[in-house]
């Protein structure tokens, strides 16, 4: 191993900072040794159903080991493209906000711990029928530490459309692009 290079963790050195679900479209790469992590989630055309009735939805793309969680910091850049007829589903131009946050989404109103990674970004699906929009690129809200001694520390996609007219039926958004984020797990010392 070169020196200062991360390395790329073992099997089980990765289940000992946690893992992604199994979920088509999505990769999670976590490198780094002691503690300190750094995960990097490549999506590729991950797709997300969303129903008329709620016009928001989540996926989970981590389950992190107990532990105190400590996001340093990160960034990310994803595309959505609505899979299906749009005028009869997810509009064009349709508003959707997107976050990464603890807890998976439960309003149209991504807020508290549904954004407390990443904060809510607005991006309006541009793209023409199943077209990837224009790139929406954010970064971590703040370092932050989340308490995950007692119930482990996830963390959720979660995306909104701001009303409930951007949706006429449900829909199926797919997601490309990347997260990145620098972190580390402080044990469970409970």
């Amino acid at each position: 191993m070169t020196r200062g290079l991360p390395r790329t963790l073992s099997r089980a050195a990765a289940r000992a900072a946690g893992l992604a679900p199994p979920v088509a479209g999505l990769k999670a790469v976590t490198t780094g040794a002691g503690g300190a992590f750094k995960t990097v989630f490549t999506f590729n055309a991950m797709q997300v159903p969303v129903t008329d009735a709620l016009a928001y939805a989540s996926q989970k793309i981590f389950d992190c080991l107990d532990g105190k969680v400590r996001i340093k910091g990160g960034t990310a850049k994803l595309q959505f493209a609505v899979l299906g007829v749009r005028a009869s589903t997810i509009n064009d131009n349709a508003s959707l906000t997107w976050g990464l946050g603890t807890v998976a989404a439960s309003s149209i109103t991504l807020a508290t711990t549904m954004q407390n990674i990443i904060a809510v970004t607005t991006r309006t699906l541009d793209g023409a029928t199943t077209a990837l929009s224009t790139a929406s690129t954010a970064d971590v809200v703040a370092a932050a530490t989340f308490d995950g001694t007692a119930t482990p520390v996830d963390f959720f996609l979660n995306l909104a459309f701001a009303t409930n007219t951007d949706i006429d039926a449900d829909g199926v958004l797919a997601i490309t692009g990347t997260i990145t984020l620098l972190w580390e797990n402080w044990g469970d010392n409970v």
